[in-house]
């Protein structure tokens, strides 16, 4: 945060807006995380002096407790600065609405979580959607994850200046330590912008797709059997009409989508995060697990 704070001296925004992970209190304790949110609050109030600072909190901001009761930083220490958009919670900030529930986003609204949803990337119903976890800095139109400042590996990472207008987010990215730059691969347009070191390529290209097709295909395995459960089952190119009405409706990205769900359909055994598994029957067929 004292890297934002340093390089945006004497600018003024509208509004920052900072999408979790505030503390690494799930990586370290509970205790920890308190001390972290204490040593951001000065940093938060320079900032909230540029412009209306609107924030929520992330997974890292609760202790990890493996079955039990998981403490939230805020339960012994809140923040003072700005305005914090609660779980679900709808606020007024200058004449903006803001909401952190993608069900109640409506088209004037700046939608904001922690962790992407698939269906509101894609098809956002707000005029803007911002969100934050995935650390996978990546642009849909209207649409931004906004990366990282820092992750566990040491890296600083970068933050995005945005104007928004009719057309969608104009970004400018600006990393922390080294330079930043928008890519759109040639292979995996259907992605949109990603955001990473020169060093980096294609997120698709090096990891494979299972992190962007996995959820991609749950929600559209749901919707194309209207529930998810009771021994439902869908054929490949059901899942996939309904992945191109939720998502990207391009040959390219059904294409990609069908061959991952081909992988899925013969594979005899899922892997442990296998959004569907195959059918008993030679109809190519999937079915939740």
């Amino acid at each position: 945060m004292s890297r934002i704070v340093e390089e945006t001296t004497d600018e003024e925004f509208d509004y920052i807006i900072h999408t979790g992970d505030i503390t690494n209190t799930y990586k370290t304790d509970f205790q920890t995380g308190v001390e972290q949110l204490k040593s951001v609050e000065p940093y938060f109030e320079t900032l909230s002096q540029r412009g209306e600072l609107v924030y929520i909190y992330g997974n890292r901001d609760s202790e990890r407790v493996p079955g039990g009761n998981r403490r939230h930083v805020t339960e012994e220490y809140e923040l003072t600065p700005g305005h914090r958009l609660r779980r679900e919670e709808t606020i007024e900030v200058t004449g903006q609405r803001f909401t952190s529930n993608p069900k109640s986003a409506e088209q004037g609204d700046i939608l904001l979580t922690h962790g992407i949803v698939p269906q509101q990337f894609y098809r956002p119903e707000a005029k803007a959607y911002f969100c934050g976890d995935t650390h996978r800095a990546v642009q849909q139109d209207h649409a931004l994850n906004t990366g990282y400042l820092y992750n566990d590996k040491g890296y600083f990472g970068a933050y995005f200046i945005a104007e928004l207008d009719e057309s969608g987010i104009t970004t400018q990215v600006l990393g922390l330590d080294e330079r930043w730059k928008p890519v759109v691969c040639p292979d995996h347009e259907w992605y949109g912008r990603q955001f990473h070191p020169e060093k980096f390529g294609c997120r698709i290209c090096k990891f494979g797709p299972q992190q962007q097709f996995a959820p991609m295909v749950h929600f559209a395995f749901n919707a194309a059997t209207d529930g998810v459960g009771n021994g439902k089952t869908a054929k490949l190119e059901e899942i996939i009409t309904s992945a191109r009405g939720l998502f990207v409706d391009t040959e390219e990205y059904a294409q990609q989508i069908r061959q991952y769900l081909l992988v899925l359909a013969e594979n005899d055994t899922p892997g442990p995060f296998d959004p569907l598994v195959p059918t008993d029957g030679d109809e190519k067929r999937l079915q939740s697990p």
